[in-house]
């Protein structure tokens, strides 16, 4: 019975994450099952995936209904990122399942990027925005992350974000950034639920408490510091890189 508080406590606070910043449904709790659940990385990616797709299908409903999701931008991303899931889907098909180091390898890779991403960002900041070529090969890039190892959509997303939308409001580029993880986290994840990697235990278990999470952190968005949010799980995520690296190295079990 602990087991399953634990599960549904920390999702929670997965969710509220989500909520507030659109970063925490791969980058959190795919390390949080390795390391602190003792869960094979394969499965934990695969139940993550479809815990992200329906977390942040929630978060959305509500940043939705405020109007705060710019579509445009979500539609050059979605262009390179839903071939890059199936790029990254195949990848694991061939040789990444059996390779259970790399794996852990690129987690702890993309979540340390994550990281620093999000400790350097400064707030949002008009660059004048991209082109559109170079936003859907940035989406495939995070299309194949998120395939492979759940993580991607959140932080390198909004990194993108940041330079399609120029100098917009925070809550805006969360709104954005959530709805375009949804269906890329809900194809890899279907995916991988066909192949039998799924542990659906687990993940009603997680979706207890990150649905609600995910929709009081929704709620809450506008009355947070998003910058010192955004620093703080920069560095939550940095750490969380070096304990998969221990993880990868044997230093830790």
């Amino acid at each position: 019975m602990l087991a399953e508080i634990s599960y549904v406590s920390m999702a929670f606070a997965v969710g509220v994450l989500v909520g507030l910043t659109g970063v925490g449904a791969g980058a959190i709790m795919t390390p949080v099952l390795v390391i602190g659940f003792g869960i094979n990385p394969v499965t934990a990616v695969a139940t993550d995936l479809v815990f992200a797709a329906v977390t942040k299908t929630s978060a959305a409903f509500v940043h939705g209904k405020a109007g705060s999701v710019d579509w445009v931008s979500v539609r050059k991303l979605w262009a390179g990122s839903i071939p890059g899931v199936l790029l990254g889907i195949l990848a694991m098909v061939a040789f990444l399942g059996e390779q259970i180091w790399l794996i852990l390898a690129l987690l702890a890779c993309l979540i340390f990027i994550t990281g620093i991403s999000m400790l350097r960002s400064r707030g949002v900041v008009s660059v004048g925005g991209i082109s559109s070529r170079w936003a859907s090969l940035s989406g495939g890039f995070i299309g194949f992350a998120v395939a492979t190892t759940s993580v991607g959509a959140g932080a390198l997303g909004m990194s993108v974000l940041r330079r399609l939308l120029g100098d917009q409001n925070p809550k805006r580029l969360v709104a954005t950034d959530i709805v375009h993880a949804i269906p890329i986290a809900l194809l890899a994840g279907a995916s991988y639920s066909i192949a039998g990697f799924l542990d659906w235990r687990l993940l009603v278990l997680l979706l207890l408490g990150s649905v609600p999470g995910a929709i009081f952190g929704s709620l809450l968005s506008e009355k947070i510091n998003a910058v010192l949010l955004r620093k703080t799980l920069g560095g939550v995520l940095v750490l969380t890189a070096a304990g998969l690296t221990l993880k990868l190295f044997g230093v830790i079990g």
